[in-house]
């Protein structure tokens, strides 16, 4: 059964089935409670198909809000840490006088926390917006939660990139990115909702409850410009890893250069000591060995000396 919350003048109560008489009313539908969308919403305004569609059911993939003569309804989510989980949305009806959340995927901690801070100080009688005010609130502190979850493991990442420059992170920093984005996905609509909800126009917040809804769309935006920067963040990290990777393989392509050629004269008068003719004089000389592997190394060393120079130069 749905979960009521409602006010009669200055008293709040609690209530598993439907009150009577009440000055502003809340309706928490579960994840028990599918059977019950259509009928509960009927019973208080005669909302759009596509409400019970899109937003109650959870049927649409991105955040999305609906504009109707007698309420507005709109869906949030909550994104996993995990990104092989999908997000669970959070849906919302408001109007001049009732609130009606649907989260029917799961229970939510948003509305446990919200429902019972209004029901222990009997704030009810606040409205219906003060109510929706204190679910934005939960709502955001899951998301910068999760913020700052993103942001710890972008700063382990950036810490690992300067003490172990050529280890292979690219794996740890395409899984990162991956979440970022998916959280951006969202966050972008709700951003926008957000901003909404705040405007003076919007006909369902009391005038004395806007600098509420401002707040809470100022933390909203700064979650939001947060992710934006750790995305930014791990694409200039992308770019100094793929800069490190190079540089060491340069440096490995130099010093198989410099061996490549200090080697080549030591090569070329081994080869030319290698034909075996007959009447070349080392081969018949006591010294002929050692003047040969002299030769080498002097040419070598000369060579070296000539490239540190080079190199200086």
């Amino acid at each position: 059964m749905p979960r009521f919350l409602f006010s009669r003048g200055d008293e709040t109560d609690e209530s598993s089935e439907w009150p009577k008489n009440t000055d502003h009313l809340w309706v928490d539908l579960g994840p028990k409670d599918e059977d019950s969308v259509t009928e509960v919403v009927d019973r208080l305004y005669p909302a759009h198909p596509k409400v019970i569609e899109h937003v109650l059911m959870g049927q649409s993939h991105r955040p999305n809000l609906i504009v109707e003569d007698g309420a507005v309804s709109f869906m949030l989510a909550l994104i996993a840490v995990n990104v092989h989980e999908p997000p669970r949305h959070l849906a919302f009806i408001i109007g001049k006088n009732f609130v009606v959340t649907a989260h029917l995927q799961g229970e939510s901690k948003v509305v446990n926390q919200a429902f019972s801070h209004i029901l222990g100080n009997k704030m009810m009688n606040e409205g219906v917006d003060f109510a929706l005010y204190q679910l934005l609130t939960a709502h955001v502190v899951a998301l910068r939660a999760l913020a700052n979850h993103l942001d710890s493991r972008f700063e382990g990442l950036h810490r690992m990139l300067l003490t172990h420059p050529y280890r292979d992170l690219s794996p740890h920093i395409l899984t990162l990115r991956k979440e970022a984005m998916a959280a951006k996905h969202v966050l972008d609509p709700e951003g926008a909702i957000f901003e909404l909800l705040k405007s003076s126009d919007f006909p369902y917040v009391q005038t004395k409850n806007q600098p509420y809804f401002q707040d809470v769309a100022f933390l909203m935006n700064e979650v939001v410009a947060e992710v934006q920067q750790i995305r930014e963040g791990l694409a200039e990290m992308v770019e100094a890893y793929t800069s490190l990777q190079s540089n060491e393989i340069n440096k490995v392509m130099w010093f198989l250069t410099i061996v490549s050629t200090l080697a080549l004269p030591a090569t070329t008068i081994a080869s030319i000591y290698g034909m075996n003719f007959v009447h070349m004089p080392e081969l018949h000389w006591r010294y002929g060995y050692w003047y040969t592997l002299s030769l080498m190394f002097v040419v070598s060393v000369l060579l070296l000396l000539w490239m540190r120079m080079r190199r200086r130069g």
